[in-house]
């Protein structure tokens, strides 16, 4: 999917003269995959093609009612791993350095005896829901294509206990495969599918599992090594580089005989020595002789010692184009003028302006999401167990009705520094939930808790306050990227924003992350009017629901595919087809038995080189017919009933495209069969065929309690606004000039009572339709009006014009048609060009919708 042009704002968040270091391979490989999806992914399977078109070309409802998509980032992440692995069949790490990083002197990797693919995806991106996409296309396929290439059994590896724990939350039960559009109707009773964690009893029928564990449930060390910090006991600590394996998954999976590999936070495995990788190398020992399919490494760092990207990267996300698209917050820099650390062994004392300008930035938070029903978080990372203890003390005395007790966690709670059993439960069990809206929590102090693992959507504020140095070995991206999670994920009218303040030392980091990923970074400064923050809230005011609340009738769907495809095509009766116009074949032709090949001068068109070649072998009629039924199973999106489509295709072709019965293997009719013309007829024909009867159109009906505009909940919006009275809404978002236009017309038309814009609140209406291509999609109209003779109007603005939109304006008005009998309320649509509403110029709404339509009369003549 091609990424949207990008607007000013955020061209200037890019800098143009920056080089971003990405991985050497993936430039050619990001080249190849756009050109292969062009071309409508020639060459995968049927089944890969049948998902992709259910992921990435049907619109997606989730039962919350919200339209779901998936991200540009997330499709090209597994296009990638799909193109490389099943397209050009490169299994081999050298392979794919020999082949995408020439004029790179790079060393071949050792131990390089089966397919292994890093990935690097921002934080905040949605590398677990790729990694729920990976395992579907393994398993389908394994199943579908009865292919050795694929396995029905995954290893999902976690660097530590909190990392497991967050993948927990979507995997657990196949929570994700039942939530998310993962699993395409037709193939779900296919899906036998169990996730496994340690402990758990296994279900030893079902087709496919996945297995969940952290890096330290696979082995045991030699000697019990003590954790050399706090955050290590809570975390877990790195794979040491020695192993004793033990009865695990390991022992599990071999039984099954085929796996593939996924490294959660992969950046762990950068090292052939590392235990990570030896269990995975006897995992692969230990296997059958299907063996390890694929290893795909996920990191948002996936980084050598020495800085540089994973040599196998094969897909890159950054950071940069994150911030573009709007799937993280923008991290905002703090900038501090005047400030001095004073000489002081305690750090509350040492830090204490950064501490108050955190503290204040986080209650302008605090107050501006709080009609958002939001809980904003401040994150404090310093260099050691004292002052964590000393900035934490500080905290508590000084701002005591928000920090104090439980409303501020430490990681390192004692004098010590030691983390006792019951500590160490309460921090992971905070660390799930602190994004919770009854979760106490406002604060957290830690040491070294920059990488992985604690994934908090709320916190708004990042304070370093550390002596970091090179040995601490620390990242840039991880110095903030506990703070990029969006808090109000798929609201694509606010811009999130997460502040980063700190010591010189610690902002030194955040630059030479804008030089590694070619980010300018905007600034505020400390304490400035100019830069107080503010954010728009759209909320209902109470006091306007009576006057002006809209009613939405709920009504089920009106178009749903049909899942007996297979039976239909099945029961197709091709002798009942009547070509008007018949296919002419000419009886005469004599196909060449060799062409020339000529080799001009591009300059004097001289011919320098002219050979003879001899014609390849014509095809057969059956290889032909099945790229037909391939194409015609492709275009109505049932890739999986190709083999059904084959035999009708040939009886077409036999008896009527030609207007009489021919035999398909003579030269002229396979001449002809080879010529566009034949497959154009052929694939319109039996699309005007099944179209009609692979969508089933049924009578809706209330679908439940009309939804009323005022249960809307109050959301962020960061772009511009309209004043306006009859609206229960404080304020009216507007994309653009035309809706600000459009907006203010509603509000003086004396025949209009109340209106909103739909197409910009939080909680939309959508209606389903079916696209050109059969893929069914939703609509979601711009305005609603209801004007002084209590008819509902749903009103469209949009000027682009597409294929699609005569689709959606004639199901929109059946929309209507159906609420109006439905409902005996009166209900139309109408769409509104800009031209036409500048040309109109109306003063009311029967004005406008009367010089569109006549005034909606029919005249007989």
């Amino acid at each position: 999917m091609p990424r949207k042009k990008q607007t000013t704002e955020q061209q200037n968040l890019l800098d143009v003269t920056a080089t971003l270091r990405t991985a050497v391979c993936v430039p050619l490989i990001r080249q190849e995959v756009e050109q292969w999806r062009n071309a409508k992914y020639k060459g995968c399977t049927d089944t890969t093609r049948r998902l992709f078109r259910f992921w990435f070309e049907t619109a997606h409802r989730l039962a919350n009612g919200l339209t779901f998509f998936y991200y540009a980032a997330q499709r090209e992440a597994i296009e990638t791993l799909v193109y490389l692995y099943e397209v050009r069949k490169i299994r081999r790490r050298g392979d794919l350095l020999l082949e995408y990083a020439k004029g790179h002197k790079i060393a071949l990797p050792p131990n390089d005896d089966f397919a292994r693919y890093a990935l690097k995806m921002a934080t905040g991106s949605g590398k677990t829901k790729v990694m729920a996409l990976v395992t579907a296309w393994q398993y389908f396929n394994a199943l579908q294509e009865s292919a050795d290439d694929y396995a029905t059994n995954s290893l999902l590896i976690a660097p530590n206990i909190i990392v497991l724990e967050r993948l927990a939350l979507d995997f657990r039960d196949g929570k994700i495969f039942k939530t998310d559009p993962v699993i395409p109707p037709d193939l779900k009773i296919f899906w036998d599918f169990d996730v496994y964690f340690r402990g758990d009893a296994e279900r030893a029928t079902s087709e496919g599992s996945l297995y969940l564990t952290n890096i330290q449930q696979l082995y045991e060390r030699e000697e019990k090594i003590e954790p050399s910090n706090p955050v290590d006991a809570l975390l877990g600590q790195k794979p040491p580089t020695n192993l004793q394996e033990t009865e695990s998954f390991i022992d599990r999976i071999a039984k099954r005989g085929n796996c593939f590999v996924m490294n959660d936070e992969a950046h762990h495995t950068n090292d052939d020595a590392v235990a990570w990788n030896k269990v995975i190398a006897d995992l692969k020992e230990r296997l059958n002789k299907r063996g390890l399919t694929a290893q795909m490494d996920f990191s948002a760092t996936p980084r050598q010692q020495d800085g540089s990207l994973f040599t196998w990267t094969v897909c890159d996300y950054p950071l940069k184009q994150a911030i573009v698209d709007n799937v993280t917050k923008r991290p905002l820099k703090g900038v501090a003028h005047g400030i001095n650390e004073i000489q002081s062994d305690k750090a509350g004392v040492r830090y204490e302006a950064y501490l108050v300008a955190a503290v204040e930035r986080w209650l302008e938070y605090k107050e501006q999401l709080e009609p958002l029903k939001k809980k904003p978080v401040i994150f404090f990372m310093l260099g050691s167990t004292k002052d964590a203890d000393d900035v934490s003390a500080w905290l508590r005395g000084k701002y005591p009705q928000h920090f104090a007790d439980e409303k501020l966690l430490i990681i390192h709670t004692n004098k010590s520094g030691e983390i006792t059993k019951a500590d160490l439960d309460r921090a992971r069990e905070v660390a799930r939930k602190v994004d919770d809206d009854d979760n106490p929590v406002n604060c957290i102090v830690s040491v070294l808790m920059l990488r992985e693992g604690w994934d908090v959507n709320n916190v708004t504020v990042v304070a370093g306050l550390r002596p970091y140095t090179a040995k601490a070995n620390i990242l840039p991206e991880q110095a903030i990227g506990r703070g990029l999670r969006l808090m109000f994920r798929g609201q694509g009218g606010y811009r999130e924003h997460v502040d980063i303040i700190g010591n010189s030392n610690f902002m030194q980091i955040v630059e030479d992350l804008e030089k590694e990923e070619g980010i300018k970074l905007d600034t505020f400064d400390y304490g400035k009017k100019k830069t107080k923050l503010n954010i728009t809230t759209i909320q209902v005011i109470t006091e306007r629901i009576e006057d002006y609340d809209i009613s939405i009738p709920v009504l089920t769907p009106r178009i749903e595919r049909r899942k007996e495809a297979k039976k239909i095509i099945e029961d197709l009766d091709i002798g009942k087809v009547r070509l008007k116009v018949p296919l002419t074949l000419n009886t005469d032709v004599v196909p060449p038995d060799s062409f020339t090949y000529e080799g001009r001068d591009v300059i004097s068109e001289e011919v320098i080189i002219e050979r003879e070649y001899k014609m390849p072998k014509m095809q057969t009629s059956g290889e032909i017919i099945a790229f037909y039924a391939e194409s015609i199973a492709a275009s109505l999106k049932l890739p999986t009933q190709f083999s059904v489509l084959a035999p009708k295709a040939e009886q077409f072709l036999r008896e009527k495209a030609f207007g009489k019965e021919v035999k398909l293997n003579n030269t002229p009719v396979l001449q002809a069969l080879n010529e566009s013309r034949v497959l154009i007829l052929t694939e319109k024909v039996f699309l005007k065929l099944l179209r009609p009867l692979l969508t089933d159109e049924k009578e809706p009906k209330m679908g439940g309690n009309t939804r009323l505009l005022s249960t809307t909940p109050p959301f962020p919006w960061s772009g511009k606004v309209v004043q306006a009275k009859k609206t229960l809404f404080n304020l009216t978002p507007r994309g653009n000039e035309y809706e600000q236009a459009f907006a203010n017309f509603l509000d003086n038309a004396s025949d209009v009572a109340a209106f909103a814009n739909l197409g910009n609140l939080s909680v939309k209406l959508s209606i389903e339709y079916l696209d050109a291509e059969a893929n069914l999609r939703y609509y979601e109209p711009d305005f609603i009006a209801l004007d002084t003779n209590c008819v509902h109007w749903l009103l469209e603005t949009k000027g682009r014009e597409d294929l699609d939109v005569s689709f959606k304006n004639q199901r929109a008005e059946k929309w209507c048609e159906d609420v109006t009998n439905l409902t005996n309320a009166e209900w139309h649509f109408q769409i509104i060009k800009q031209k036409d509403f500048a040309s109109l110029k109306p003063k009311t709404l029967s004005d406008l919708i009367s010089g569109l339509t006549a005034g909606g009369l029919l005249i007989d003549i």
